[in-house]
């Protein structure tokens, strides 16, 4: 039997151009230190209605503790390209707003994740095409993952713009159904990985000091 299960929006505090590297689990750690751990707060049906449509009526607002909640991770809420200073920067982005409708098929649990953000232009930014990593990943707890997939987003940015809005809706997030009290434990995570931009010799040089 299918049941539709209730969508709770997010928002993530937006961030000041400019930032701080600091480190997540699971993600690359690139954040303003002093909103990095900023809580998220429900913005009603805005961001859901932003990113998947106006909802369907129906019996869909019910359920809704077997649907995962949804954050950005800490300290994955940035992500920037440029020179470490302020003046050297050429795009930022963040992320802004998060939605997740959820489904049971059976044993199976789906959940469409939406992002929503913003790229901003910094001094040394002359448009073009930026591609931004973003990660979604299910997890048991904070750590145990359940479901992680990499997705590589290409944002045009034209030139002489201050910044643009982007998107990513995934319609696939999909893992065996765990017991009720399992799934109370469920997280969905949403955030920037920014060690998937690092250069494969600098991610393998740190693979080998980490093994030391």
């Amino acid at each position: 039997m299918r049941r539709f299960i209730a969508i709770v929006p997010v928002m993530a505090a937006a961030l000041a151009l400019g930032g701080c590297n600091t480190s997540g689990s699971l993600f690359g750690g690139q954040s303003d230190p002093q909103t990095a751990a900023a809580q998220q707060q429900g913005v009603g049906s805005a961001a859901h209605t932003a990113l998947f449509g106006a909802p369907q009526a129906g019996g869909q607002q019910s359920d809704l503790a077997h649907c995962p909640r949804i954050e950005v991770r800490d300290g994955s809420n940035v992500w920037r390209q440029g020179g470490e200073g302020p003046t050297e920067l050429r795009y930022q982005a963040t992320i802004l707003e998060l939605a997740r409708e959820c489904r049971v098929d059976g044993q199976t649990m789906t959940i469409r994740v939406g992002v929503e953000g913003r790229v901003l232009t910094g001094p040394k930014g002359e448009g073009g095409r930026v591609t931004l990593p973003i990660r979604i990943a299910v997890t048991q707890g904070l750590s145990n993952p359940v479901w992680t997939r990499l997705y590589q987003v290409p944002i045009d940015v034209p030139a002489g713009s201050p910044s643009v809005t982007f998107t990513q809706v995934e319609d696939q997030v999909q893992f065996p159904l765990p017991e009720a009290s399992a799934l109370a434990n469920y997280i969905v995570f949403v955030g920037f990985d920014n060690q998937a931009q690092q250069p494969e010799r600098q991610r393998r040089g740190r693979a080998r000091t980490a093994q030391r």
